[in-house]
């Protein structure tokens, strides 16, 4: 268990991350193949799979861990630039809406993951 966010904190993070995943994923399948775009949105796809898969060991899951130092700093790279684009976007919308509330979630999510990579460096 995690010392620094809660359970509630890393099921929320969970939570929005896979959203992006799938979302991603499905927008993979309709970008050509070697594009900026596609390579763009697979990295972003990776990033995805690896803070998944440390927020599952924050909660105290026994899976084994098979990202290298390479594949992480990539990650965080994806996530600051993850980050700073929600951001950017965010004052376009209106407090209580939907889509802002979506990229208040996403962006917590995103620091946690960022945070979670950084420590696995």
């Amino acid at each position: 268990m995690s010392l620094i966010y809660s359970e509630v904190e890393l099921s929320e993070a969970a939570r929005a991350i896979s959203s992006a995943l799938m979302k991603s994923e499905k927008a993979l399948l309709k970008l050509k193949e070697g594009s900026p775009q596609y390579r763009l949105t697979a990295g972003n796809i990776r990033a995805f799979q690896i803070a998944l898969a440390l927020i599952r060991r924050e909660q105290g899951a026994q899976e084994a861990f098979t990202f290298g130092k390479e594949e992480l700093a990539q990650a965080q790279a994806a996530y600051a630039n993850m980050i700073a684009r929600v951001e950017k976007v965010l004052p376009k919308f209106a407090p209580g809406t939907p889509q802002h509330t979506l990229a208040v979630r996403r962006i917590r999510a995103f620091e946690i993951a960022e945070h979670l990579i950084q420590t696995a460096l």
